[in-house]
């Protein structure tokens, strides 16, 4: 006996709620009176449960001059029970999943090493669901299926480079600097923004270094750098003017601005 009011008790009856529709299963039915003698509680409380059990649809009211309850089958109650819990969790994981996202916790991770980078650079292709803006120096057919899966999908592409590299898929939107052919591997730089909410950049020079992030400012900034290489590569394309350099730490320490550098020397000589 005391094992099935624990059970019910599981399932959100009280225990005087338990005690109450035992009895009405087991001796069938009864008036408040009755049932609060058989069980030897107040009046009171066998009430008030025989009113939660009612309201929830776990006894019936039967017509007459003396108020009178009669258990519904276990069946019938499980079955409802079953249905309610399944509605509710259905609801539950809905409205929880959506403030999960919209609380979301800023990050910034440190990545090491390359395979862990070009790994974590896959996968956020592969979530992407519309736009991505990427800047590199890489052979991008280490990305290829990716690229092409999320073009297929829908995704736009846009990718720049300082020299010209192969795209992976026709519908990727690509822009360069220079059209002569990327030679100079292994790579040394990528810059990944998808969907404006994450960003990715690391360098493969000496060693592979970089972060991840979906910090607001640095996901604009990333993807401002990207837009600003496309601008000013169309602008140099439509004018005559000679790329400036302020002759800055920037720039005497940049390797990317030293290797232009030097292809530059090497052309004139």
């Amino acid at each position: 006996m005391s094992d099935l009011v624990t059970k019910l008790m599981d399932f959100g009856f009280t225990k005087t709620d338990a005690l109450v529709y035992i009895n009405l299963l087991k001796n069938g039915r009864a008036s408040g009176y009755k049932i609060a003698k058989e069980i030897s509680l107040s009046r009171s409380s066998v009430y008030s449960s025989i009113d939660n059990l009612y309201n929830n649809g776990y006894i019936f009211l039967s017509d007459g001059d003396t108020k009178e309850y009669e258990a519904k089958s276990p069946e019938l109650i499980f079955n409802q029970i079953e249905k309610k819990t399944v509605e509710n969790i259905g609801i539950l994981k809905k409205e929880l999943s959506k403030m999960m996202l919209q609380e979301e916790k800023e990050f910034v991770y440190n990545l090491t090493g390359y395979e862990n980078s070009v790994q974590k650079a896959k996968e956020l292709i592969n979530q992407a669901e519309v736009e991505i803006y990427m800047n590199a120096d890489f052979r991008l057919d280490e990305y290829h299926d990716e690229i092409c899966n999320a073009i297929e999908r829908g995704v736009r592409i846009i990718g720049f480079s300082f020299n010209r590299i192969e795209k992976p898929h026709e519908k990727m939107e690509f822009f360069s600097r220079s059209d002569e052919l990327e030679t100079l591997y292994p790579s040394h730089r990528f810059m990944l923004v998808v969907d404006m909410a994450q960003a990715l950049i690391f360098s493969h020079r000496d060693e592979t270094k970089g972060l991840y992030t979906n910090n607001r400012l640095m996901v604009k900034m990333t993807a401002e750098h990207i837009h600003n290489d496309i601008y000013l590569t169309e602008f140099h394309k439509n004018s005559q003017l000679e790329a400036i350099r302020i002759n800055t730490i920037h720039e005497q320490t940049n390797d990317m601005v030293m290797d232009d550098q030097k292809l530059t020397k090497n052309k004139k000589a």
